[in-house]
């Protein structure tokens, strides 16, 4: 099968309907969720509910931006050594083994450097911190803290939370068992609704799928 923009384009294509789903459906139940009292009437979910909401729809989102990240990551090895897919999963990964047990994917320090060990300082991949700019970067970095956190409640998964707090603007008398989903919805203080945690990290990922999608369309032909 050879490597054409189609194969770019139906990639960002499903990333994109799998953002926007997660962010309508955030609008919908974590901000204006409510349940059917037993008289009819609607009351609005509790700011606990409405916070695991909030979490479960944007681990869901985290996971389908690792998928993102590991399928793009397998074009550029395809454009970069000119292999098709099933050669090109053991580049990425394991000789014998392929990706089994490659995690990481969501991570952008290590999507940098796995792209440099095969690439050189070349490419998508490997200058992505550059590409993007450190805000972008930073902000895809956090995600993937925020993603693991969910995923495991202890270890180094709830320091590498607690650490990153300070610089998504948490005071330090609201750290202390701060859940994910109130992070998400309610920071930094002051914000909008649309601009708290929850979109601005949506918003890395969407700039990070255009900039890839930008850099193929030039880098493969129609």
């Amino acid at each position: 099968m050879a490597l054409t923009r189609n194969v770019v384009d139906r990639l960002v294509l499903g990333f994109r309907t799998d953002v926007a789903r997660a962010e309508t459906l955030y609008g919908r139940i974590a901000l204006a969720g409510a349940t059917r009292n037993g008289d009819g009437t609607f009351s609005s979910l509790r700011q606990p509910d409405k916070r695991d909401a909030a979490q479960f729809i944007f681990f869901e989102v985290a996971a389908q931006f690792e998928h993102f990240c590991k399928e793009a990551f397998l074009i550029e090895v395809r454009h970069e050594f000119g292999v098709q897919p099933k050669r090109a999963v053991h580049v990425m990964g394991s000789s014998d083994k392929g990706l089994s047990g490659v995690m990481g994917w969501g991570a952008p320090k290590m999507l940098q450097g796995r792209a440099r060990n095969l690439f050189g300082k070349k490419g998508f991949f490997a200058r992505l911190e550059t590409r993007l700019g450190q805000t972008t970067y930073q902000r895809l970095s956090h995600a993937h803290k925020i993603r693991n956190r969910i995923a495991h409640s202890g270890g180094n998964a709830s320091k590498d939370f607690n650490a990153i707090l300070g610089n998504l603007g948490v005071p330090d008398g609201s750290r202390k068992g701060l859940s994910v989903g109130r992070l998400l919805m309610d920071y930094p203080n002051g914000a909008n609704a649309n601009d708290r945690w929850f979109f601005r990290l949506t918003g890395a990922y969407r700039t990070l799928v255009y900039d890839f999608e930008q850099y193929f369309h030039t880098a493969i032909p129609p």
